[in-house]
């Protein structure tokens, strides 16, 4: 029961630095503030339809929908490193 209290306080630690002014200075020098904010957006409208967000369909919407490179978007998710979000986004960026 300890460790599963552990993880639900880690990922709301999480989407609290997410959703925070600090994840936005922290990744719009290198990429820019828009697409942190369309990512947080991403992440919130998950959590809002309780849905699990696919990989597949973020990457979709930043290169396709939202105009950024596939190189600058894949390097982003790594960074930010998208494996940890595994409750809220599943899938992997070999498959996109």
């Amino acid at each position: 029961m300890e460790n599963l209290d552990a993880e639900f306080i880690d990922v709301i630690d999480l989407v609290d630095f997410t959703f925070s002014l600090s994840f936005i200075e922290k990744w719009s020098h290198k990429y820019g503030r828009r697409l942190a904010r369309l990512f947080q957006i991403k992440i919130m409208k998950s959590l809002e339809s309780r849905k699990v967000l696919k990989l597949s369909m973020l990457y979709k919407f930043l290169v396709t929908d939202s105009g950024f490179s596939p190189d600058v978007v894949k390097a982003f998710l790594l960074d930010v490193d998208y494996e940890i979000y595994s409750p809220i986004i599943s899938g992997s960026l070999e498959a996109v």
